[in-house]
């Protein structure tokens, strides 16, 4: 059965092949190509951050942050240990920077910030806000799993250019959502989740490689069997014999207790 020993991984290559699917599309009148604002994202990452801190940075790094060839190489990655209902879950994800400097103590809280790009609002049109808050929950479920307390949303023009910025902390975003137009509940997110983890330990048991897949604009979440045993190379063989020595480690002192 699913256990602290099961692992879930995002599939890569769907994730890709859903990319390149996006780029070929042909972009709607008005608007760029993903790939032009996959760009633009990027680069506000790159005028947003410094390779140091602050205090030991040059005037010139700060001052020629513009020139800075754009990648998505440079990230940090926040490790979880968190529950939701009755499951118990290790999560890391990427994260885009830190403000300041992480703690030196490792059970103080890492002040993490997460970028994000969007187009400006148009106005206060309820269509407009409805479109914002179904992005506010992406930003809010991503930052919330990983613990990152500040999101700063930049936004653009159609053209890419950036005309104001926006700190969002992520705990507050579910009450702002409730004070305008209700799009979605936080609480309804965290209680359809707990109830899927519980479907989840329910189906996944034995051995094998299942596949957790919801296509869009579908309302059904499925859950399939797709190898009869192994990983799938989700974990490594080194860290199969690791846990297999802890766990005889472990057998080996009940016993001798």
């Amino acid at each position: 059965m699913l256990t602290v020993g099961s692992f879930v991984e995002e599939n890569h290559q769907s994730k890709e092949a859903q990319r390149q699917s996006q780029n070929a599309q042909r972009p709607r009148p008005g608007q760029p190509p993903q790939e032009l604002m996959q760009y633009w994202g990027y680069k506000f990452e790159a005028l947003s951050t410094l390779p140091q801190p602050w205090p030991e940075a040059t005037r010139e790094s700060i001052e020629s942050r513009d020139q800075t060839v754009v990648n998505n190489h440079a990230q940090y990655c926040s490790i979880v240990r968190t529950g939701i209902g009755t499951t118990s879950l290790i999560i890391a994800g990427e994260v885009d920077c830190v403000l300041g400097q992480k703690p030196d103590n490792i059970e103080d809280p890492v002040p993490w910030v997460e970028l994000k790009t969007t187009a400006e609002l148009q106005s206060n049109h309820p269509r407009e806000l409805v479109k914002f808050e179904r992005k506010l929950l992406k930003y809010w479920a991503q930052s919330f799993l990983l613990g990152v307390p500040l999101i700063v949303v930049g936004f653009r023009t159609p053209d890419g250019l950036l005309t104001g910025m926006q700190d969002l902390k992520t705990q507050r975003i579910p009450s702002e959502v409730k004070q305008g137009q209700r799009t979605w509940d936080g609480n309804v997110c965290i209680n359809f989740t707990a109830a899927f983890l519980d479907t989840l330990k329910a189906t996944v048991v034995g051995e094998g490689v299942w596949r957790i897949r919801k296509r869009k604009n579908q309302k059904v979440i499925e859950i399939m069997k797709v190898e009869e045993s192994g990983t799938g190379r989700i974990v490594k063989e080194s860290f199969k014999t690791h846990r297999e020595n802890l766990m005889a480690l472990e057998i080996s002192a009940k016993l001798g207790q």
